[in-house]
């Protein structure tokens, strides 16, 4: 071979080289800007070491769906076979290949929370799973910030998982004694909490946050992510009741629980720590019952369709609806702003249409979410008489427990007591099967620890009509570890 064609061929290569290097440049720029247009960061683009050039070619050209759609298929085969290890080796690939494919985020945070946790016998095993869960999850609400749904699925593991499992009692003192400080911050608020219930609000909130951020992002400075799954959201829809509704279920859920010995280590609190989470609880429900949804049906008036702001929390003013039954010029202001559209009158016949049509539907929503109950429940509980009343049961289950029946007695009806001067004023919450079944039970243990101290039972005893209900259905609490576990000794004191 001569040295000219050598030197020719050194040449062509060269030209080659410096000829695909300026074919990368630009392509390079193009695949920046994808990432920045699709939200694809350096954790979701070339940090797969899948062992194939192929797939790795995949990964940047137009085959990253096909793939991902073949490890899905296998994930889910895996799912049924149980192969976890293989399984969690395929779910990491599709989430590098598609970050916004919303349902594998969702499929594998609810499989280690839910499935793989309870192949285990240890709670410890099982909470570090649920853990697992967790921060997958969280990890897709990281590649997916404009995803309300993966907010919600987060906030649903903390509170639900944790919160009601078998194991609760011992899950929610391993949460509580937890180390990892970010796994139990507040996304809202960035403060460390001790308790899942605490951290699941500030997950429900920041849910809702993001369900009314979704409405503005379709503008045109303002563009909507393109998920690879984009069905409409399961749970982060503005308008859905229910899901407004859990910010203020989990707050209410931890003052409930803290009045009980819900950790196996930890104490019930009362006076005003009590006090204040149930203010909170109230707050919580207050804010929901404040939001504007919008009536479902539309009235013609003016020879316009118009629809309606719905406040539930109207209901427990019913006087305030009441007054706009003739105010013509109020509902004309209101709708036209509503509705963007210029209503400059409303008819007698038309104000009282309407104020029939809002009364109607804030009276079936609040119904439907039983909203009066959690009210008059918030207001009941963080009532002075309220707080001490369940200082009373939680001290004279204690005492009866530790076999001090006349103890126990005497506290029970001190409670019992106070508990009717506090009830006699929220009728709702009174009278709701759920109060009469918690009150009844302690009448029932009253009577027992009266019986047990060899007293009889008093004809003015306090809510002697559950008396018999309760004998029927004896109750033991699985979230209460003094009735799994029974009296535990002294506990550390919550910080």
């Amino acid at each position: 071979m001569s040295t000219l064609s050598i030197r020719a061929k050194q040449i062509l290569y060269g030209s080659l080289i410096v000829g695909l290097f300026a074919v990368m440049v630009p392509y390079g720029q193009w695949l920046q800007d994808v990432k920045d247009r699709r939200d694809l960061g350096e954790a979701t683009l070339g940090e797969v070491n899948a062992g194939s050039f192929m797939l790795k070619l995949a990964m940047i050209g137009g085959f990253r769906g096909v793939v991902a759609n073949a490890l899905w298929m296998q994930a889910q085969e895996l799912q049924r076979l149980q192969e976890w290890d293989q399984l969690k080796t395929r779910v990491d690939l599709i989430t590098k290949l598609q970050p916004h494919f919303l349902s594998i985020w969702t499929f594998q945070g609810w499989n280690l929370a839910y499935n793989v946790s309870v192949e285990w016998d240890d709670p410890a095993d099982k909470y570090i799973w649920i853990k697992n869960g967790i921060n997958f999850l969280r990890e897709g609400v990281t590649n997916n910030p404009k995803s309300p749904d993966l907010v919600w699925d987060t906030a649903w593991t903390y509170y639900h998982k944790l919160g009601f499992a078998d194991e609760s009692i011992i899950l929610r003192q391993l949460f509580h004694e937890d180390v990892d400080e970010d796994f139990r911050t507040d996304p809202v608020d960035n403060r460390l909490y001790d308790d899942n219930f605490k951290v699941s609000r500030g997950w429900f909130e920041l849910a809702v946050d993001r369900a009314d951020d979704f409405q503005r992002l379709a503008t045109e400075l303002e563009t909507p992510v393109e998920f690879v799954d984009p069905v409409e959201n399961r749970k982060g829809r503005p308008g859905d009741l229910a899901f407004r509704t859990m910010p203020a279920h989990a707050q209410t859920r931890y003052a409930a629980a803290l009045e009980k010995r819900s950790k196996v280590n930890v104490p019930a609190q009362f006076g005003e720590r009590a006090k204040a989470e149930w203010d909170l609880a109230e707050r919580e429900w207050l804010r929901f019952g404040d939001y504007e949804f919008r009536s479902p049906n539309a009235l013609r008036i003016q020879g316009e369709l118009v629809a309606q702001p719905i406040r539930i929390g109207d209901v427990l003013e019913p006087a305030l609806i009441e007054q706009y039954r003739g105010d013509t010029r109020y509902w004309a202001e209101l709708l036209s702003r509503y509705e963007d559209k210029d209503i400059r009158e409303v008819t007698p016949d038309e104000a009282e249409r309407l104020t029939e049509n809002k009364m109607a539907w804030t009276d079936r929503w609040a119904n439907q979410n039983n909203f009066r109950y959690w009210v008059e429940r918030c207001r009941a509980e963080m009532e002075d008489d309220g707080v001490r009343s369940r200082e009373l049961f939680y001290d004279g289950y204690l005492a009866y427990l530790n076999a001090d029946f006349p103890k126990a007695a005497d506290a029970y009806r001190e409670g019992l007591d106070l508990w009717k001067s506090v009830l006699d004023n929220y009728p709702t919450y009174r009278d709701d099967d759920l109060n009469r079944k918690d009150t009844g039970q302690a009448v029932l243990r009253y009577v027992e620890a009266l019986r047990q101290a060899g007293r009889e039972v008093p004809e003015d005893m306090p809510f002697a009509d559950l008396l018999e209900d309760a004998e029927l259905d004896p109750m033991l609490d699985p979230f209460d570890a003094l009735d799994m576990l029974g009296p535990i000794g002294e506990a550390e004191q919550e910080g």
